[in-house]
């Protein structure tokens, strides 16, 4: 576990939904009282955290909703608030739409130097399914803009397992994404989240999904595409050009300590665990009343973070590594899983190699299946 502190930032407002997004949002700008909100918050953690941020992430919703004064506000408040590297890591999530030319610019100004930009598919008949605002040749355009004002770190998103999308398809936009100014790519499958359009058009029977050799000749696409042009896959769902894998999101994976402000932002110190309650009009109210945010706390046992530590890490490349399981829980970890490990290793799951266990590529396309098998009973965590 690291001795820095990563900083998450929830600017939960879109100017519309997509209908596949099941995160906390309101379909709204976002107002001058959340900023003041936010500050409030940061102010209210002032004395609490010694440690230094070595990473900021500005997620959503959509960051780049923001006004450039509100972000502005916002990054001062950081900055007063906490002590940030000066080599650290802040990244902003951006729809392609707000990627303005002024916009970017005043962004660099203020420390940003990572972008996250939400582009899922090069196919517009796609975007519009989905429910996204702009079009293929404006995600392009705003990503070469994004270079061109001097950003060399900029990450963007894609999908598979559309409705109606096709392997060609996703080939075709995981080859152009290839050729972008980008250093990393995120790809994620469609989830049907419950309370989104796309569930609730799957249980009319009205959604038309991807058979499943379609779906798994996508993935092969995924984990062939990007390693052939120098993107490296160092986590389930991400690749990266050598040296350009998210800092902020490793934190997650690793268990290292990590804040999070706005309503439903999660934080997680040690074995500590708090949420912010959803409820944005309650997030203001008790802030700009004095009040701290409404929260849920939890606090782990061993056993449900050694449960987190298994699965979080095996999502790595890298994967678990022995000396660092034993330091953390003073045992091998054939203490805990040596049935299990037996067992997926046999299966051509999981693999092993200089003190590192991780997932061979059949485990990694099975992943889910693997990460249940370190899920333990009740019964199992009173012997701990």
């Amino acid at each position: 576990m690291t001795d820095t502190l990563g900083l998450y930032l929830h600017i939960p407002f879109c100017r519309s939904r997509c209908r596949y997004c099941g995160f906390y949002s309101n379909a709204a700008l976002p107002p001058d009282a959340y900023v003041e909100a936010m500050l409030r918050e940061m102010e209210g953690y002032r004395r609490s955290f010694s440690m230094e941020v070595d990473t900021v992430y500005l997620g959503g919703g959509t960051p780049s909703a923001l006004s450039a004064a509100q972000l502005a506000r916002l990054m001062d408040g950081v900055r007063r608030s906490f002590a940030v590297r000066d080599d650290a890591e802040i990244t902003m999530e951006m729809n392609p739409c707000d990627m303005t030319e002024g916009y970017l610019s005043c962004a660099r100004a203020l420390g940003i130097n990572r972008l996250s930009v939400g582009v899922q598919s090069k196919d517009d008949r796609l975007l519009r399914i989905i429910g996204r605002r702009h079009t293929a040749a404006e995600a392009e355009q705003a990503v070469k803009r994004a270079f061109l004002a001097g950003f060399r770190n900029i990450s963007i998103d894609l999908m598979y397992e559309l409705p109606g999308q096709s392997p060609a398809d996703f080939e075709r936009s995981l080859l152009w994404a290839m050729h972008l100014p980008v250093t990393h790519l995120s790809v994620y499958s469609l989830i049907l989240e419950e309370g989104t359009r796309f569930a609730q058009l799957a249980d009319e029977g009205k959604l038309p999904r991807p058979s499943e050799s379609g779906s798994w000749a996508m993935y092969q696409a995924m984990c062939r595409i990007p390693p052939h042009y120098g993107f490296r896959r160092y986590e389930i769902s991400s690749f990266a050009r050598p040296g350009f894998e998210s800092r902020h999101n490793r934190k997650y994976w690793r268990l290292d300590p990590y804040l999070g402000l706005g309503p439903s932002a999660c934080s997680r110190i040690g074995r500590e665990r708090w949420q912010v309650l959803p409820g944005t009009r309650r997030y203001m109210k008790e802030l700009l009343a004095g009040r701290g945010a409404p929260m849920e706390k939890d606090r782990l046992s061993e056993a449900e973070e050694m449960e987190e530590y298994c699965f979080l890490h095996l999502r790595m490349r890298e994967g678990i590594g022995r000396a660092d399981f034993e330091a953390r829980y003073g045992a091998p970890i054939e203490r805990w899983y040596g049935r299990e490990l037996a067992l997926l290793k046999k299966e051509k799951l999981l693999a092993e190699k200089d003190g590192q266990i991780f997932l061979t590529y059949r485990g990694a396309a099975l992943g889910n299946t693997v990460f249940e098998a370190f899920l333990r009973s009740d019964e199992e965590d009173g012997n701990i």
